[in-house]
């Protein structure tokens, strides 16, 4: 066993020789791999970073053109309130906080985190049988 393993140790180290020669390249591929390597980083930045942040400002600016008066919403801080009116010219929106005590507060419009969806006052088939 041992006698095998040290006679394919032996054939391996014959075998490195022609695989150094091999491995030596002229300086212009060494360049044009390195340039090609430098195009790869650059596309895969811009696929793991760029692409994704500009879909995100996209989505955002679509939500703060949606806005409307009476509107569910909840800003970054986690408040949830009523939109109480959007003025998109100055970015800010005045939410209605408290009904009882008609508290508003104005926030900017970029605060806006998340618009609930309206509900809609159909029942389930479930409920009518």
């Amino acid at each position: 066993m041992i006698s095998q393993f040290l006679c394919r140790l032996v054939l391996f180290a014959q075998d490195t020789e022609p695989v150094a020669q091999k491995m030596q390249q002229s300086p212009q591929q060494t360049m044009f791999s390195f340039i090609c390597m430098i195009f790869l980083f650059l596309i895969a930045m811009y696929l793991l970073f760029i692409l994704p942040k500009r879909r995100q400002e996209k989505q955002m600016k679509q939500l703060f053109d949606s806005l409307k008066k009476n509107d569910k919403v909840m800003t970054s801080s986690g408040i949830i309130a009523l939109v109480h009116s959007v003025d998109k010219e100055a970015g800010e929106v005045v939410l209605k906080v408290d009904d009882s005590n008609n508290t508003k507060i104005r926030f900017s419009i970029q605060s806006i985190y998340y618009v609930f969806p309206e509900k809609t006052d159909q029942k389930s088939d479930s409920s009518e049988k």
